[in-house]
């Protein structure tokens, strides 16, 4: 049986138990921008970057890094998988529209933080498509609670669906996998309805 990612509550809650700066959502953005670069990420570089300024000690420590160690095995495997299996970590479905606006925000920040910690260069560097992406997930980065309180929750599932292809086009043109078939992605567009 594959691996789930934990709960977004279960890490949240893990990582405020030892004092972490970010929460689930932000963190596992910043997996995935460390993910796209072509640099090599391991478990334990991230988890640094994540716990950065803590001293975890005891149960809570040892709660925490298991759900971390968990949530870098099932995004990686999710990114890398050939049917583009992958979730981002946010707020269950029944939460209310601010606080999904408000983690996909800090998803979207967590992201653009882990890709420019791994991938130095200038974006004049990057190729066109990963340009635009990226643009709009600076955008997406800058949500605020006005916009968050005027969206619907369709309008929140076009922009997680855009983020999601978004993060993959990126990472296909960063750092193109090594698939038995090479998977198209194309490029994203929203649909007219922003949470910006």
């Amino acid at each position: 049986m594959k691996p789930e990612l934990p709960g977004y509550i279960e890490l949240h809650q893990a990582l405020r138990d030892v004092g972490a700066a970010v929460g689930a959502a932000e963190a596992q953005g910043m997996l995935c921008g460390m993910l796209s670069s072509t640099a090599e990420t391991t478990p334990a570089g991230w988890i640094a970057q994540v716990l950065d300024g803590t001293e975890p000690k005891g149960e809570p420590a040892r709660r925490c890094l298991e759900l971390l160690a968990l949530t870098f095995q099932v995004t990686q495997a999710g990114l890398d998988d050939s049917n583009l299996d992958f979730r981002l970590m946010l707020p269950p479905d029944d939460a209310e529209l601010p606080e999904l606006a408000e983690a996909l925000g800090a998803w979207a920040g967590g992201y653009l933080y882990g890709l420019g910690s791994v991938r130095p260069g200038a974006d004049a560097d990057l190729p066109p498509d990963v340009r635009e992406a990226l643009a709009s997930l600076a955008e997406i980065a800058r949500v605020d609670d006005e916009a968050a309180a005027e969206a619907d929750r369709e309008a929140f599932e076009e922009v997680v669906e855009f983020l999601r292809v978004a993060v993959l086009l990126v990472r296909e043109q960063l750092r193109p996998s090594k698939r038995r078939e090479p998977v198209d992605v194309k490029q994203p567009h929203a649909k007219g309805r922003t949470l910006h």
